[in-house]
């Protein structure tokens, strides 16, 4: 409702999926005008997709997905993030030994335990 007010019923031009969750592309979709664009660099791992390659036809929508290229952006960032510029820890929902790592993913992938995102840390037990 509150895109479609700040649009005058329009839809929003352009639509950002950043977690790999189906729910959030299809919100994505959904809050689209015709002719948006939708850009997904999240993970999706679910065997269905929230719409149909007719849907986005019928939307006239261009889907653009792939990889974030995080180490391209590294020199910029890493400045940020150690000065604090910004709450980036608030994102962090977990920190765990290295050597949960596979638990971890799966805690992921399965979103339990209000996972947003884990920190593997080396350095602790």
């Amino acid at each position: 409702a509150a895109v479609a007010a700040a649009t005058d019923g329009r839809g929003a031009d352009v639509a950002l999926e950043l977690v790999g969750s189906g729910a959030a592309l299809g919100l994505g979709f959904k809050l689209l005008r015709p002719g948006g664009v939708l850009s997904s660099i999240g993970v999706h791992t679910e065997p269905q997709f929230p719409f149909s390659p007719v849907d986005a036809y019928d939307k006239n929508l261009t889907y653009r997905s792939g990889r974030c290229p995080a180490r391209r952006y590294m020199q910029q960032l890493l400045p940020l993030v150690a000065g604090k510029a910004w709450p980036f820890t608030d994102i962090i929902s977990h920190r765990m030994p290295l050597q949960q790592g596979v638990e971890a993913y799966r805690m992921f992938a399965e979103r339990r335990e209000g996972v947003i995102k884990v920190v593997l840390d080396p350095w602790i037990e």
